[in-house]
């Protein structure tokens, strides 16, 4: 079966407050997108690789970077949208319908291991839709919009998404169709694929997956990244 995963990674990164796109700011001497996509460099069980880069200078910052690394996984680089659905949409119309199974894997989760990967690919291939998840351990409470909190959810039944996520290329294609047809947005692929009534399977995750969103998340990447080379502990 043919295996490609898509990377998103066009967002601005606004919280980041820097003028360089999220995914080429440094983390430990090299852009966080490089991190990310040598995992999948390692990843026997993928053959192709999309990255979906910002509009504007992205994609040349994507060209630049995929040069120097030599990512030979690398197929293409895709302009991404407004939002990271048009993004993934732009990207699966890209690969087209030659490929069987597609990841989806945040450019900014750049402690995914070739492992889970291949975890993630071999169960796909059986199960259709399947995601990476990690329960959740604080208590969560529902609050309503003046601050007061409205119940305690059961955390039992509670589990944190990340990505990879993978689907058979096929009923992900048609999950985002039917998705832009209803002028539907959600937070996660899997989203799209449960409005058709699909069952999507959870596997467990790793809490070092961790995205990379804020500026205080660029310098916990930096000090695991030093704590897997032995420099330091936490």
């Amino acid at each position: 079966m043919r295996v490609a995963a898509l990377i998103p990674a066009a967002g601005r990164g606004r919280r980041m407050a820097e003028e360089l796109p999220k995914a080429f700011l440094p983390m430990d001497g090299a852009p966080l997108l490089a991190h990310t996509l040598r995992q999948f460099e390692a990843c026997s069980g993928v053959g192709e690789v999309v990255v979906l880069a910002p509009p504007g200078n992205g994609v040349q910052l994507a060209e630049e970077l995929v040069k120097r690394f030599g990512f030979a996984k690398v197929s293409r680089i895709v302009p991404g949208g407004a939002q990271r659905q048009d993004s993934v949409y732009a990207g699966l119309k890209a690969l087209g319908p030659q490929v069987d199974l597609v990841l989806i894997h945040d450019g900014a989760r750049p402690f995914i291991t070739p492992d889970l990967i291949e975890r993630m690919v071999t169960e796909t291939r059986v199960l259709k839709a399947v995601v990476a998840a990690i329960p959740v351990r604080d208590t969560i409470k529902e609050i309503g919009e003046d601050g007061r909190v409205l119940k305690t959810l059961n955390r039992d039944r509670l589990w944190e998404i990340q990505t990879p996520q993978g689907f058979h290329y096929s009923l992900l294609l048609k999950a985002y169709e039917k998705a832009f047809q209803d002028r539907y947005y959600g937070t996660d692929d899997a989203a799209l694929v449960e409005r058709l009534g699909i069952e999507v399977k959870v596997i467990p995750g790793s809490r070092f997956n961790l995205k990379i969103t804020t500026p205080e998340d660029l310098a916990l990447g930096e000090a695991i990244l030093k704590m897997k080379k032995g420099e330091m502990r936490l």
